[in-house]
């Protein structure tokens, strides 16, 4: 089995999420590429999905052998993905308030070549194992409130 996903976030770790925030801390005003297209996707909801195929498998779970795709449910860009950070993480406290604004990605060149639309169909693997993606943007919210809320 194949499990494919996407621009992964978490609570730990480096992740576009805490590059926002670090940012957010440093700049007025941030420019994101708003002409590529993906699906967020919770570090959480990807571990908890891998372990539900690896209990099914080991409990010999009858479904078809191949490539799936889990990722965050809904389709967004850079761009939007970080005015909700923003958007979502003054409800936790932070207290920074950046101005996101959008650019291409020929005006933020990198090495690696970026796809412009990488957003993945998750419906084979709701139909055929049962596994049903969760809006990004309620675990967005969910992961933000686990890294600026103090414990």
């Amino acid at each position: 089995m194949i499990l494919r996903t996407s621009w992964v976030y978490g609570v730990h770790g480096a992740n576009f999420v805490h590059t926002m925030l670090r940012i957010g801390k440093e700049k007025s005003r941030i420019g994101v590429v708003a002409d590529q297209f993906g699906s967020p996707t919770a570090a959480a909801d990807l571990a908890a999905t891998v372990l539900l195929l690896a209990e099914r498998i080991r409990n010999k779970a009858s479904f078809p052998w191949g490539t799936y795709h889990y990722c965050g449910l809904g389709v967004t860009t850079w761009y939007a993905f970080a005015a909700a950070i923003f958007k979502h993480a003054v409800a936790f406290g932070y207290p920074y308030h950046p101005e996101v604004f959008p650019i291409s990605t020929a005006q933020y060149p990198t090495p690696a070549h970026r796809p412009a639309y990488s957003a993945l169909d998750c419906t084979k693997i709701f139909r055929n194992i049962g596994i049903q993606p969760i809006p990004w943007q309620e675990r967005l919210s969910k992961v933000l409130k686990e890294i600026l809320s103090p414990s």
